[in-house]
């Protein structure tokens, strides 16, 4: 087979999805590929290089619509998109915590979600800012989504004991993710 960035983030992913990033090695990539570990190094400089490769791989699945209006909408569509793409892939929140986004594809996918925050009424000055706000919340969203369904019936209900009865565990992942989004996008309105 020839080892291509293609075949390396396939294989990588095939990694992740069932063994998880602690497993992800130089070492083990190397062995799902059938290669040396050195061998790698002529396709990838590292291991940060991996990570970017893997995260613009997932980034891919997010289609950018051509034009939408209304900022608002445009922002919560792309904050959907995030975590349905991040959902697919085991780990893929400390892939995009250890990876930079620098590649084509998530700079592309930045540049749209600063353009809706400056058409929201963000400050040029406080975009990145921004944005920053909405890419830790997609991301610690999914990663506490995760936890969650794997979260036992009955460590459930000692959650809820232990908060008090009155605070269910609301296992309606979209419903939450989008509440969480409009408290944050109502707060973006409301401090320019």
């Amino acid at each position: 087979m020839a080892i291509t960035k293609e075949a390396i983030v396939k294989a990588a992913l095939d990694i992740l999805n069932r063994e998880g990033i602690a497993n992800l090695t130089m070492r083990t990539l190397a062995k799902e590929l059938n290669i040396k570990a050195a061998s790698l190094y002529w396709h990838i400089k590292n291991k940060q290089d991996l990570y970017n490769l893997i995260a613009e791989h997932i980034t891919q699945e997010i289609s950018l619509p051509e034009k939408v209006d209304d900022p608002k909408e445009a922002l919560t569509f792309i904050a959907m998109e995030f975590r349905r793409a991040l959902l697919k892939t085991r780990d893929s929140t400390e892939i995009f915590a250890r990876s930079v986004p620098i590649t084509l594809n998530r700079t592309k996918i930045i540049k749209f979600a600063l353009n809706a925050l400056s058409r929201y009424g963000v400050s040029d000055k406080n975009c990145v800012t921004a944005g920053n706000l909405l890419n830790n919340y997609v991301l610690s969203f999914v990663a506490d989504e995760i936890r969650t369904r794997h979260t036992s019936p009955e460590e459930a209900k000692q959650l809820e004991q232990l908060w008090g009865e009155q605070y269910v565990l609301n296992m309606d992942f979209e419903e939450q993710f989008l509440y969480g989004l409009k408290v944050l996008l109502a707060g973006l309105q409301q401090i320019k």
